[in-house]
This record gives structure tokens, C-alpha cells and sequence, in this order.
């Protein structure tokens, strides 16, 4: 039910119960009035009768009562007038000529309680009244009832009753209850017309704004009230009509300005641009939060773990993996797997990264060959970073729900990772300029400043755990020659060479470091004293087997090679190195392409020959 019903019903109801209300208690003091009239003139018919009888008694003519008592009758239209003595009158003076003995029982009940008694008795077509009063003794006033009568004080002396026509007492009061019915009927209509045309513009007004409301909840902020048909319902129509003119142009604009804030326009739009507007800033809100957080990361693995992170907190996934394909130096990297790698994408291409697009395997089975985890399902889609660098996030799926959730989520996944671009892209640049600020750029070796940070941090680690070091300086025999017969060229050609050879002959273990210009540093990590002399004798041989090709002639060069033992030489690895070099120099005074050994013999000799 509306609530325009609501009221009117309300109104119907509450006029109904006042109008049945005041009819009933007219209805009932008129009444009451008209009974209590009756009994007033009864009550004084009642007193003349009294005064009249002691007057007939005082005056001797008592047998001429009955006139008196019909001229008293017919002048109060009485129907019937009768007395009735008390046992102790009867006795004194007999029953009277007319047998004036309690006719009923009303009469003895009031003879013996000396209190009025009423009765009144409806018909269709009279309303008659029964009214019985007592005459009580009492000596005193004028005459004194005791000096005729052998009665004690407050004694019953007689009744008496009569029959009264109330009939037109009804009349009256129906008369004057319809009276009242008709108007209290007109007053209500009345009422009710001037409340209804009050509140009506009211209520139209508020359905009117129910109708707005109704409207906007649903995203709708176009329809406007109307219904305003007195000046202050106009009022409130235009400030709450120019209210929603500022928030549908307000909430339309933040809607497209805030929208254009998010990368990736996929997701589907609500009807509502409130909700839209809700929605983005919650996307905006978390995603700037995530982008302070990473732009203060220390290195590009902090960065991969916390987009790692994301999808697994924020999405909820539980098995993916996060591969970085370098094109340029044709490198594969697995940065973060939760659950494990199901796919060889190290050793094979990855077909999302080749066709530059997502492969779904709940669309086409064996879409990829590289993915081996059987009754699962996959989507791999490829993030390009930069023009050298894509992230290939691979997600697995256990159902048909689980694989659309991944593919609702997919564009909210790509906001992160494109807001993260930026800092994969500059953390990889400052990695690859560390590597650089590390790295020979001509041999593709470790250089000088790496040595100098290595030392710093493994070397005492090392120590800290007991590990040795076979400590070779390798040096070119006779290498100035080259430059100055051949040209720089060619010379860098047989460093090349020379780096080649020994990064072939050494494990991943160790580390290969051009020290300066033709020299070189090598570190064999846990390597035995006989095995140091071995691996160098390697490199010497193998170099030597090289042919160096130039100006169409071709010619072989020789090492000299000095080694050291770490911690056995010396507990610093300076010294270590610095007890290679006089070995290395030792090789080159004493004849050059060979291998020498430190021992403490040499401290004794500082003196080294300086020709190479």
C-alpha cells in the first residue's frame, strides 16, 4: 500500500472512531440526562405527594386523597400514582380504603431499604420509567412526623411510586443524536477535505522525490521531481532538482576524468557512475599504493616478488610462475614460481611470447607443447616491458570456475605489472649498468671493481666457512709485439682469445677476471694445490695450440702463468694475488710459456726482471 493510501486510510479511521465515539457519548448523556430528569421530577412529585398527604392529615380530610393524587398525575403525566404504607403505618392506621399495601417487590425492597429504586422498561413504541421513593420519618421540621406517627427516627413510613411516559426523553435524544451525526458528519467531511488539499501537494512531491531516489539508486541521475503545485513544494523541488543537476554533472565528470587513470579500459562499466567512480579510486587507491611500495624496492628480484605477492594476496592464486625473456642477449629467466614450473619455457619458445598474445588452453587443448602438468589448465600472457624485455606470467587453473576467475581478473593483473614497467625497466637498467661497471666489455670477464667488491664481502664469508682458492695471474708473452707489428686490433683479437680459452678450461664454480691490459686473474673456488698447477698447464698448452690470423699470415703466441694458494700462502687474498704476480714474474725471468708455483723462497728475492 502507497503511503498517499497510507494516510488516507489513516485519516478514514481516526474520523470514524471520533465520529462513533462522540455519537456514543451524546447518545449516553443524553440518556443519562433525560433519566436523571425524570427521577428529579419524580423525586418532586414525590415531595408534593408528601406535603399534600400531611396536609390531608392535618386537616381531617384524608379520605379525599385520591383526588388529590389524580389531579397530580394528570398535571405530571404520571400514568399511574400509587402509595404503599410500612407495616408500622398499616398498624397504626389500618390498610386505607384503597388497600394501600406494597403492591411488588419493589415496594417492600424499598420499604425495608428506605433507598429510590428506577426501573425503565423499552418498547418498540414507548420508553416508560417505574420510580419507587420512601418517605422517611423524622421529627424534625414542620410537622413533626413522631406526633402522628408511632415511628422511630429514619423509619420507612410509606412508598411512593408511579409510571412516567419518558418517551419523549428517547425522542429527544435520538432527535438530537442524529443532529449531532450530521454535524459531526459535515465537520469531518470538511476536516477532511482541507487536511487532503493540505498534504496533497506534499505527498506528491514526496512520491516524486520517491521516484528520483528510486531513479539514482539504479544510476540513473536524469529524471527530476515534479508534482509542485504550491510555492513552498516548488521551493524544495528546485534546490533538490538543482542538487541533482551538480551531482549527475559532477559524478559523469569524475567518472571519465578518474577513468582515464586506469591503464587498461577492459573492465566492464557499470550503469551506475557512482559505483564506477567508487570502483576506480579503490583500482587507483591500491595500485598507487603498490607503485610507492616498489619505487623504493632496493633491486629487481624485490620487484618480482612483490607482484608475486599481489597475486597471491590481492587475486588469490596459488600456482603461477614468472618468466623474463631478454631478446637482446637471448636470455630466459624464471624470476618467481608459486607452486612450481610446469612449462619448459627455458628450453623451448614460448608461444605467448612469439605470437605477442595470451594462449588459453581452456579454449584449445595442447595449445602450448612446453606445458607438461596434466588434467590442470593454463592461461600464459605476455607483458611487454620494453622493446628488449617481456614477463611472461603463466597461471594455472584447476576447473571451469577457476579459469574464468583468472579471465576476470586478467585486466586488473595488467594494471599492476604496466604500473610496475617503469621500475622493472629502470631496476634492469641499473643492472645491466652495474653488470657493465663490473663487466670487460672486451673479453665479456669480471673486471678490477668487481674483484675489489668480491673480496670485500665473499672473501671473508669464505673464510668464515673454510673455503680455498687457487689464485692464477696468466699473462701474454711478448704481447707488445703484437700491438706494435700488427696493429691494437689484432691485439685485442688475442685477449679475446686468450679469455676464451680460459673460460672454457675453468667450471662455472670459477671466476675469470681481466686484471689489466694482456693480464689475468683467475679464482678456482675450492680448487687443490696439484689441481691449480693442472688447470693452469691446461690454459698454457691450449693457447699456445691457437692460431692468431693477420694481414692474411697467421702466428701462435705462449703463456706465463704464476699461482698462489688461499688461505695456505696467506690468510689475505691480496697477498695471495700479490704472490701470483711474483710467480707470474718468476715464469717471465726464467724463460717465459710456463707455469711457476710460489713458494717462500721467492720473499727472499724481490728483485724481478721487467722485461716481458
Amino acid at each position: 500500500m502507497e503511503s498517499r493510501q497510507k494516510v488516507i486510510t489513516a485519516l478514514v479511521i481516526i474520523f470514524s472512531i471520533f465520529f462513533i465515539s462522540m455519537i456514543i457519548s451524546t447518545a449516553l448523556n443524553f440518556r443519562e440526562y433525560g433519566v436523571k430528569t425524570a427521577e428529579n421530577r419524580a423525586s418532586l412529585t414525590a415531595e408534593i405527594v408528601k406535603i399534600g398527604l400531611t396536609s390531608h392529615m392535618v386537616n381531617g380530610i384524608m379520605d379525599q386523597r385520591d383526588y388529590f393524587l389524580d389531579q397530580i398525575g394528570s398535571v405530571e403525566k404520571i400514568s399511574e400514582l400509587w402509595i404503599a404504607r410500612s407495616p408500622t403505618v398499616i398498624e397504626q392506621y389500618g390498610e386505607g380504603h384503597n388497600n394501600e399495601t406494597p403492591r411488588d417487590k419493589i415496594d417492600t425492597e424499598v420499604l425495608k431499604s428506605g433507598k429510590t429504586k428506577s426501573l425503565t422498561t423499552e418498547t418498540a413504541s414507548k420508553s416508560m420509567m417505574r420510580v419507587s421513593i420512601p418517605f422517611v420519618a423524622t421529627e424534625y421540621g414542620t410537622p413533626n412526623c413522631m406526633a402522628c406517627h408511632k415511628a422511630k427516627e429514619g423509619e420507612v413510613l410509606g412508598v411512593v411510586s408511579m409510571v412516567m411516559d419518558i418517551s419523549e426523553i428517547r425522542t429527544s435524544s435520538l432527535r438530537t443524536v442524529l443532529y449531532n451525526m450530521a454535524i459531526t458528519i459535515v465537520t469531518i467531511i470538511f476536516v477532511f477535505m482541507v487536511i487532503t488539499r493540505f498534504i496533497k501537494p506534499f505527498v506528491s512531491i514526496f512520491y516524486s522525490i520517491r521516484d528520483v531516489m528510486q531513479s539514482a539508486y539504479h544510476g540513473d541521475y536524469s529524471v527530476r521531481i515534479k508534482g509542485h503545485q504550491n510555492k513552498e513544494s516548488e521551493t524544495v523541488a528546485k534546490m533538490l532538482n538543482t542538487m541533482l543537476e551538480k551531482l549527475q554533472h559532477t559524478f559523469e565528470e569524475l567518472d571519465k576524468k578518474v577513468y582515464v587513470f586506469i591503464k587498461n579500459k577492459n573492465y566492464v562499466k557499470e550503469p551506475d557512475p557512482l559505483i564506477n567512480i567508487n570502483t576506480t579510486i579503490e583500482r587507483l587507491s591500491d595500485i598507487y599504493k603498490f607503485k610507492q611500495t616498489i619505487e623504493n624496492d632496493k633491486d629487481l628480484e624485490d620487484i618480482y616478488n612483490r607482484i608475486a605477492s599481489v597475486l597471491k594476496d590481492h587475486f588469490k592464486l596459488d600456482d603461477f610462475t614468472m618468466t623474463e625473456i631478454d631478446t637482446m642477449n637471448k636470455v630466459k629467466k624464471i624470476v618467481y614460481s608459486e607452486n612450481g614450473c610446469h612449462c619448459e619455457i627455458l628450453e623451448g619458445e614460448c608461444r605467448a611470447d612469439r605470437i605477442h598474445s595470451s594462449v588459453d588452453s581452456s579454449i584449445f587443448k595442447n595449445s602450448c607443447e612446453l606445458y607438461k602438468l596434466e588434467d590442470t589448465e593454463y592461461i600464459c600472457t605476455p607483458y611487454t616491458i620494453s622493446n628488449e624485455l617481456t614477463l611472461v606470467l603463466t597461471i594455472v587453473t584447476k576447473g571451469v570456475k577457476d579459469t574464468e576467475h583468472v579471465r576476470t581478473i586478467t585486466s586488473d593483473i595488467e594494471d599492476y605489472i604496466t604500473t610496475a614497467r617503469p621500475a622493472i625497466v629502470s631496476k634492469k637498467l641499473m643492472q645491466t649498468l652495474n653488470q657493465m661497471a663490473r663487466v670487460d666489455q672486451l673479453t665479456d670477464m669480471y673486471n678490477r671493481k668487481f674483484l675489489d667488491e668480491f673480496a670485500d664481502v665473499s672473501i671473508p664469508q669464505a673464510v668464515r666457512a673454510g673455503t680455498s682458492f687457487g689464485v692464477m695471474m696468466i699473462d701474454i708473452d711478448y704481447f707488445k709485439m703484437i700491438n706494435d707489428n700488427y696493429g691494437h686490433d689484432v691485439g685485442d683479437e688475442a685477449i679475446r682469445m686468450v679469455s676464451g680459452v680460459i673460460k672454457s678450461s675453468i667450471r662455472k664454480a670459477d671466476m675469470a677476471i681481466r686484471y689489466g691490459g694482456e693480464e689475468f686473474l683467475v679464482l678456482l673456488y675450492n680448487c687443490e694445490e696439484e689441481k691449480i698447477i693442472e688447470i693452469a698447464e691446461t690454459i698454457r698448452i691450449e693457447f699456445s695450440k691457437q692460431k692468431i690470423y693477420a694481414n692474411g699470415d697467421s702466428f701462435s703466441k705462449t703463456l706465463s702463468v704464476g699461482c698462489s694458494n688461499f688461505p695456505k700462502d696467506s690468510d689475505s687474498i691480496w697477498k695471495c694475488i700479490k704472490f701470483a704476480d711474483m710467480s707470474l714474474y718468476q715464469a717471465k725471468d726464467t724463460g717465459r710459456n710456463k707455469v711457476v708455483a710460489f713458494n717462500k723462497d721467492m720473499l727472499d728475492n724481490t728483485e724481478v726482471g721487467d722485461s716481458y
